[in-house]
């Protein structure tokens, strides 16, 4: 897992079983588990997993049904070493939405958008508070908005590094609706798994 697999994760499983013969969705968690012993929900994170399994086991055109997933979720075009992105899932949308709401995660986020720190570096360049500044960066990465992209050594020990999957954000508002544009980072784009089917389709 890596990139943006997990900021897309929920959102291209719901678009996943929306189109997904029932008997077919059964068999694939069936499978899923026996030999990966995995949901099929930790498998968008792992998403070859779920390729392979859903290869062995159904007639589909593998490629093109999760193209057809993705595209109700997220547009990508590449340009100078950098993918212009947009967000189209409005659940999706509206969960960043969220997080740029709240005015420490905000700061937090903005610190991210070009820069790898370390949890105490962002704590010090965002200034926000100690305790609940490690609560939201962890509800960050668990959401998949901030990624560890290395190690450092500190003190002795190894700690991670982190970075926001966007280098630049826009916010697009409009009554009703949020589309969220943005810019991400080729490295972090082709860390992901989940998006390789669109990744193919721009080279």
């Amino acid at each position: 897992m890596g990139g943006i697999d997990r900021l897309i994760s929920n959102a291209l499983l719901s678009e996943i079983k929306k189109k997904m013969d029932l008997e077919l969705l059964h068999k694939v968690e069936r499978e899923l588990f026996l030999e990966h012993g995995m949901s099929i929900k930790l498998s968008i994170e792992h998403f070859q997993k779920f390729t392979s399994v859903l290869k062995k086991n159904s007639s589909l055109d593998v490629s093109k049904f999760e193209r057809d997933c993705l595209d109700k979720i997220i547009r990508i075009k590449e340009s100078n070493e950098k993918y212009f992105v947009t967000i189209i899932n409005p659940i999706l949308s509206d969960s960043i939405l969220e997080l740029f709401g709240e005015y420490d995660s905000r700061c937090i986020i903005t610190t991210l958008l070009d820069k790898e720190y370390t949890i105490p570096q962002i704590l010090k360049e965002s200034k926000a508070p100690k305790t609940s500044g490690y609560r939201k960066i962890e509800n960050m990465m668990i959401n998949g908005l901030i990624v560890e992209t290395g190690k450092v050594l500190s003190e002795s020990k190894k700690i991670s590094k982190l970075q926001c999957v966007f280098q630049e954000i826009n916010l697009d508002i409009k009554k009703g609706k949020t589309v969220v544009n943005g810019i991400i980072p080729k490295k972090i784009m082709e860390k992901s798994s989940s998006v390789k089917s669109i990744l193919q389709t721009l080279e």
